[in-house]
């Protein structure tokens, strides 16, 4: 048997019971109240009118009253094979592929060959560096105004430099002719916008470790070489950043259009986007008339249908082809 007096001058050890203080349970938290206001936002202003959109895309509604029509896929169906909606769908998407592929040429090609020259630390760089970039800072209606100004057919800057030297055979109503407005307006576009991939190209470029290029210098690399076989290889994330960014942009392109064209995307829709058809056939406007807000909400929803899964690819391909230096 256990003596009695052992248990008394040898007490069993107990073990201290773990305060739990409330500001732990706080603190394991607390990055929950700091997305807060960012998440209600998102919720608020991007994911509560997506899915309200997408919800309307299936009812025949024209904006007021009782939205209680319902039609399924009747709208999307509009789009894709009934006339005049499917012509006017797949013209604009047409045209939206056109804004995308002459961007994206010019983004990446362009804008990398630009952003190289300005590595190599020319005379004047700096101030070439800011003259490439001053256009993106200029808000697109400040943009769409002065070259609208510039391109009147009547008493334009340009009409009137091509008179005075000669020219007078290009002297064209540029946004009033059906095959030159649509190239002029990606133009214009594209001198807003080059500034930031030629940005994104040179901050790449001079991030590439100069051991690197030090190195093939000393084997015996031509310049070409260094550019083929070191430097474009190592651009490859921002150009895939660059893509997404620029197929995005060309597939929600709108202010440009509507600020240069009116609504109706002249002259006779040659400028017409997806953007544009949205707007005349939710809102209407500038001589057209509202056809309904559930079509209008199932282009919108085509358009996103259409952007996500090339965003979801690219980002893979981010990820699968990211240079860790």
């Amino acid at each position: 048997m256990t003596n009695p007096l052992e248990l008394e001058t040898n007490p069993m050890p107990v073990k201290p019971l773990k305060k739990r203080s409330l500001g732990s349970g706080i603190k394991k938290y607390a990055f929950l109240l700091m997305l807060m206001p960012a998440l209600i936002l998102y919720g608020l202003f991007i994911l509560y009118p997506f899915v309200s959109s997408v919800i309307m895309s299936f009812f025949e509604w024209s904006g007021i009253g009782p939205m209680d029509h319902f039609v399924g896929l009747d709208n999307y169906m509009k789009w894709l094979t009934e006339e005049p909606f499917s012509t006017m769908f797949y013209r604009a998407l047409g045209h939206n592929v056109i804004v995308f592929v002459i961007n994206i040429i010019i983004s990446i090609f362009f804008g990398m060959f630009i952003s190289y020259l300005l590595s190599q630390k020319i005379r004047g760089s700096g101030i070439y560096k800011t003259l490439f970039f001053m256009p993106h800072t200029l808000s697109l209606a400040v943009v769409a105004f002065l070259w609208g100004l510039m391109l009147n057919p009547q008493w334009g800057v340009i009409n009137n430099l091509l008179k005075k030297i000669g020219l007078d055979q290009f002297a064209l109503p540029w946004l009033g002719g059906e095959h030159t407005a649509l190239p002029v307006i990606i133009g214009i576009g594209l001198w807003h916008s080059l500034g930031f991939p030629i940005l994104v190209f040179l901050a790449a470029m001079i991030s590439i470790p100069k051991s690197l290029i030090e190195a093939a210098v000393v084997d015996g690399a031509s310049s070409f070489k260094i550019f083929t076989k070191i430097v474009f290889p190592l651009l490859l994330p921002p150009m895939l950043t660059i893509a997404v960014l620029t197929f995005i942009g060309s597939f929600g392109t709108f202010e440009l259009i509507f600020l240069l064209e009116g609504s109706e995307a002249g002259p006779f829709y040659s400028t017409d986007v997806l953007g544009t058809l949205f707007y005349r056939t939710a809102f209407g406007g500038m001589g057209s008339t509202a056809t309904g807000m559930g079509l209008g909400a199932s282009l919108a929803t085509m358009m996103f249908i259409i952007v996500i899964p090339v965003s979801l690819i690219a980002v893979y391909l981010q990820k699968k082809f990211d240079v860790k230096y």
